[in-house]
């Protein structure tokens, strides 16, 4: 954006923090403050009367603000569209299908554009913001009807329908009867009750609201932890319940559609059957939340706790779930198509019995000993997982990614199955991971007794118990790691790097350490005996209680 010069012109459906982070808001302000005129054309029609609420708007509190901040330079645009373009000046326009406003640097989705200085073209799209009308929820309402009615007509016409005569042209609008009909029955046919008269009659002493409307009620920051609460079945459609604190209550088939749900606080509250369409759950506490059967659509769960919560057979899917706490987490029976579990905790022995996971991405995460017995693994990213001693009996696996997947002899993988042509990791007795890496990984238990490791990376791996007798680790990385009582008798450890890594209780009995680096390494209740450290480093091991009968010392004498 520092090429403009005097006017900037966005237009994009959505609102997002992806798109619209902190070092774009700055490039904003940067063109401002330099009396540039900036335009932001928004709002896409197809979300009716959630348009500027839920995720897909987060950032439009951010650009209102600086709206107020240089009214005379800044402008917020409200179209209703599905276009995607840009203009600087009159000097170049780019026009695509990137969403500028809500897509990151890091989307993985193919995108394309063409970027032109055709100043016909250029002038075209000014004249067409210029010339657009703002839009009111009325409006709205009533171009997406007409935009349907009209698409549902088009497809009975024998030849190509004239663009002019359609009320509003965009086919991505077209709605699935299900939904529609699922949106129309979410409608409360109870009167609207507002923040105050809830808040009145709470604090009075009633507790059964069954079925209570509290349609676009500003509950924020409010407490009701109570379990004698009853919300079952409550509307809570376009409400802001931000930092609101619901714990132990009884909220089953509750409405949530468009709802402001940021850090608000659900724990152990019985949400089953529950439906949550277009709403913000982002830092949200869910932990120990009964979700049985409950809907997530169009939602972001990202960075939400979510501890010891029952999923069972609930529908998630394509939730965002990035960077959330799953430990503890029932996914059994659960929809989880398309699902991004990018950076998520899941604790060993997570449940995915039976779950539909196709397409999810579950790369990189720790997923030792999860159960995904009869799950549907078709097309998941697995790619860096770790899936030792995980159960995956009669799943399916059709064009899974496993490239640098952990995994052992227990997995329960069909016989016909294939671990080098998918790039799988198999940790095994006497197998050979040469200069693999597998730092930072919880490896604890494996057997890998006469395995060729050697310059393997196990930087801060977790190795706790594990067997790696007569296993060839010469000029292996072994910083930070742990291997408290895990047994390495007479393991190669020729010039490997042990810095700071522990060893309390380990057997290292006949261990070869000539010229290793065990600067700082714990080396408590361990057993040295007979062990060569021919020119070891061994500057600040801890030696607490060390067997050293027979050890070869860096000096070449033999400890007694």
């Amino acid at each position: 954006m520092s090429i403009v010069e005097s006017r900037l012109i966005i237009v994009c459906p959505w609102l997002n923090c992806n798109g619209i982070d902190e070092n774009l808001l700055d490039k904003i302000k940067g063109c401002l403050d330099r009396g540039c005129q900036v335009d932001i054309g928004w709002g896409y029609l197809g979300d009716r009367w959630n348009i500027g609420k839920g995720w897909k708007y987060n950032a439009l509190v951010d650009l209102q603000q600086l709206e107020q901040g240089y009214p005379d330079l800044f402008r917020l645009k409200l179209l209703g569209t599905h276009e995607n373009f840009l203009v600087c000046d009159e000097k170049f326009a780019f026009v695509g299908s990137h969403n500028f406003l809500a897509s990151g640097e890091e989307s993985l989705e193919r995108e394309v554009g063409i970027r032109t200085t055709d100043i016909k073209i250029i002038q075209g799209l000014i004249e067409r913001f210029d010339n657009a009308e703002v839009l009111e929820s009325a409006e709205i309402n009533r171009r997406f009807t007409g935009s349907v009615k009209s698409l549902d007509e088009a497809e009975y016409l024998s030849g190509v329908v004239d663009e002019n005569e359609m009320e509003f042209r965009d086919f991505s609008m077209v709605v699935d009867e299900d939904e529609e009909e699922e949106e129309d029955e979410e409608e409360s046919q109870e009167p609207v009750v507002s923040a105050e008269e809830f808040l009145r009659r709470y604090n009075e002493g009633e507790r059964d609201f069954s079925g209570i409307n509290l349609a676009g009620v500003d509950l924020s920051g409010k407490s009701f932890n109570d379990s004698k609460l009853n919300l079952s079945n409550a509307n809570f459609n376009g409400a802001n319940l931000s930092a609101a604190s619901f714990e132990s209550v009884n909220l089953t088939e509750a409405k949530f559609r468009g709802t402001n749900l940021c850090e608000t606080r659900f724990c152990s509250a019985n949400l089953s059957q529950a439906k949550f369409i277009n709403s913000n759950l982002n830092k949200a506490n869910l932990s120990r939340t009964k979700l049985e059967k409950a809907t997530f659509r169009n939602m972001n769960l990202s960075e939400a706790s979510l501890q010891s919560a029952n999923f069972t057979e609930a529908n998630l899917n394509g939730v965002n779930l990035t960077n959330s706490d799953l430990q503890g987490a029932n996914f059994t029976e659960a929809n989880l198509n398309g699902v991004n579990l990018t950076n998520s905790k899941l604790s060993s022995n997570a449940n995915f019995s039976s779950a539909n996971l196709t397409k999810a991405n579950l790369s990189g995460l720790n997923l030792k000993s999860a159960n995904f017995t009869n799950a549907n693994l078709s097309q998941v990213d697995l790619s860096r997982a770790n899936l030792l001693k995980a159960n995956l009996k009669g799943a399916n696996l059709q064009m899974v990614k496993m490239n640098q997947a952990l995994c052992s002899e227990v997995n329960g993988f069909p016989k016909e199955f294939d671990y080098h042509k998918l790039g799988i990791y198999f940790l095994a007795p006497n197998v050979s991971l040469q200069g693999v890496n597998l730092a930072d990984a919880d490896l604890s238990g494996v057997n890998l007794s006469g395995a060729d490791l050697r310059k393997v990376n196990f930087d801060r791996t977790k190795l706790d118990v594990a067997d790696l007798t007569l296993a060839n680790l010469s000029g292996a990385s072994l910083k930070l790691a742990s291997f408290i009582r895990a047994k390495l008798i007479t393991t190669d450890l020729t010039k490997a790097d042990i810095r700071n890594t522990e060893f309390n209780g380990a057997n290292l009995r006949g261990a070869d350490l000539i010229s290793a680096d065990l600067r700082a390494a714990k080396l408590g209740i361990a057993d040295l005996s007979g062990a060569n450290l021919t020119d070891a480093k061994l500057g600040g091991v801890f030696w607490q209680n060390t067997k050293l009968t027979g050890t070869i010392m860096p000096d070449g004498s033999i400890h007694e």
